[in-house]
Order: structure tokens, then C-alpha cells, then sequence
């Protein structure tokens, strides 16, 4: 993607919500040190190694973030698409957050990143813009909750089906393009175990598998299993 000029950048800012409460020094500080990072498919934005990079705001692409168990899992919990914004990016300057995780570009991905440093001491100065961020992260609370609810509570083969449904709904489509170890990767769990489940479903015609690809062939019975106590 081109690189945005400062007025591009101004234009884009404008139309959140906390932009028209900043002082005019805080929007000069705010677009000074603004900066543009892109990133390729499957580069890590940020790891556990590195949890301050800043707010950020997707230009083009989409993010995954990850919860990280303590085994070194990662757990898909949900996906920012261009428009939106992430504070958990920026999470060593968020008090209420306390846990680790990791967000990888899905695909070739454009941002505008905010540096924690300057992000941290505008929220102090603004309390729009602090309402900003604990929005957002409030906003993806119950994505977590979700998440932590399925490892909990659902076996193996319901969380399996409750992947495949909704990453169908994500990208209003049958076929499901991911590899059985990216699967895995992204419920938190093991391969051989995934593909054990994947490999019933298909004997059972619910879905049909192929190289790098799962396509959802009966939707109904991958709800049935959901119901299943």
C-alpha cells in the first residue's frame, strides 16, 4: 500500500469519535507520531515477546489475535478487518489488561500504529480517548469469554464444529481455507487430534477435505453436534 501523507492520515483520524475532543496540541502530537507499518501475510504484529507496540488502526488486511496459554498455544479468539481499531496492541498502558496475546496479519495488512509511549500519555491527558481504548477492549471481552468458555466447556469435536461454522459465517462461503494444522492452531489444540475429528466428519458427509481446504457440505449436522450434551 502507498504510504498515507499527513493529511491522508488527518482525514482518517477525523472520523473517530474521540478525534473532535482532543485539544488541538493533543491532534498535532497524535498525527506527528503516527506512523504507517505494513506487514505481510503471517508476520507476527505483535508477540508475547513484544506486547507494546501501540494503538492500532487497520488500513487494509486483516488482524488475528490470539489468546497464549502458559504450554505456548495460541487460540484464535477473533479477527480485526479494515476500519477497525486495537488497543490490546498498546495493552502494557491498558491497567485491566492482564493477559497475554498475539496478533499475527492473516493477510498482507496495512496500519496506522500509534506508539505506546504517546498513546499511554494522551489517555491520561484525555479521558475521550481513554473511553476510546476500554471500549474497544470491552467491545472483544465477550470474544474472550467465548473463547475461554469452548477450551472449558464443549469437547474437542464441538469446538471443532463451532470453528467450521463460524469461520463460514466470516467469509459467507462453504470452503474454509485452512489447513488442518492451522486449524488446530487456531482452537488450541493438537493436530492428530483435529484431523482425527475432521476425518469422522467426513466419513459422517458433513464436510469434505481437501489440500489447504475444508468445505462445509451439510451446516445442519454440524449444529446437531452442538446440541450434543
Amino acid at each position: 500500500m502507498d504510504r498515507m501523507d499527513r493529511d491522508a492520515i488527518a482525514s482518517y483520524f477525523e472520523k473517530q469519535n474521540f478525534w473532535p475532543y482532543l485539544t488541538r496540541e493533543q491532534q498535532t502530537l497524535f498525527l506527528d507520531q503516527t506512523r504507517q507499518a505494513d506487514y505481510g501475510s503471517g508476520d507476527a504484529v505483535l508477540s508475547e515477546r513484544d506486547n507494546c507496540l501501540g494503538a492500532v488502526f487497520i488500513l487494509k488486511g486483516i488482524l488475528r489475535i490470539s489468546l497464549l496459554a502458559e504450554d505456548g498455544r495460541q487460540i484464535t479468539i477473533y479477527r480485526l478487518h479494515e476500519g477497525e481499531a486495537c488497543a490490546l496492541a498498546a495493552s502494557c498502558a491498558l491497567s485491566a489488561i492482564t493477559f497475554d496475546v498475539q496478533i499475527d496479519a492473516e493477510e498482507d495488512s496495512s496500519l496506522l500504529v500509534l506508539p505506546t509511549p504517546v498513546f499511554s500519555r494522551l489517555m491520561e491527558e484525555n479521558i475521550w480517548l481513554e473511553a476510546f481504548a476500554y471500549r474497544l477492549t470491552a467491545e472483544h471481552f465477550s470474544s474472550i469469554m467465548g473463547a475461554v468458555e469452548r477450551i472449558f466447556f464443549m469437547s474437542l469435536e464441538q469446538r471443532v464444529a463451532a470453528f467450521l461454522i463460524d469461520e463460514s459465517a466470516e467469509l459467507h462461503s462453504p470452503s474454509i481455507p485452512f489447513t488442518q494444522e492451522k486449524l488446530a492452531m487456531a482452537i488450541g489444540s493438537a493436530r492428530e487430534a483435529v484431523s482425527r475429528i475432521l476425518n469422522q466428519f467426513a466419513r459422517e458427509g458433513c464436510v469434505m477435505l481437501s489440500r489447504g481446504c475444508i468445505r462445509i457440505l451439510d451446516k445442519n449436522a454440524l449444529y446437531r453436534k452442538l446440541s450434543l450434551n
